[in-house]
């Protein structure tokens, strides 16, 4: 008996056509929409220059930082050539209710200040004014103060 190759071919589709599949971009949008609101629970952060020293190398930087739910963070950022320190002298951010813990002590908001300070006299600011005597009141804005010169 003679032998005889053939290759087998996958069966044919005999039916309707394959339907097309129209519901993946109505998928991608309704992910996209519960993804939204999640983007609104983060902490809104606003970082501004607010001083440089008198030879323009090293820059100090007030970060603010607001919760969703009340509250916020202040830090005191000094950059430049030397290297970059924060300084936090406030976090009361909400753990959630209606409770916004300060999380920084008094004494720990003077000492950080006053290590700023020294910071900034030693990098050549002029200009700024540190009130660590503001750490005890309940806000703890305007701890700096920045000439106009």
């Amino acid at each position: 008996m003679p032998q005889t190759s053939f290759t087998l071919k996958p069966p044919r589709r005999t039916g309707p056509p394959r339907p097309r599949r129209r519901w993946y971009p109505l998928l991608a949008i309704c992910g996209l929409l519960t993804a939204v609101p999640a983007l609104g629970m983060g902490i809104a952060s606003e970082d501004k220059v607010i001083a440089r020293s008198t030879d323009g190398q090293s820059a100090l930087h007030e970060v603010q930082e607001r919760g969703p739910e009340g509250g916020g963070r202040l830090t005191y950022r000094l950059s430049g050539p030397a290297g970059q320190e924060s300084f936090l002298v406030s976090s009361d951010l909400s753990p959630g209710g209606s409770s916004k813990p300060q999380r920084v002590t008094e004494a720990e908001c003077s000492r950080r200040l006053s290590e700023l300070a020294g910071l900034l006299g030693t990098r050549g600011f002029s200009g700024v004014t540190v009130h660590p005597e503001r750490c005890h009141g309940k806000s703890r804005y305007g701890l700096l103060t920045v000439s106009k010169t």
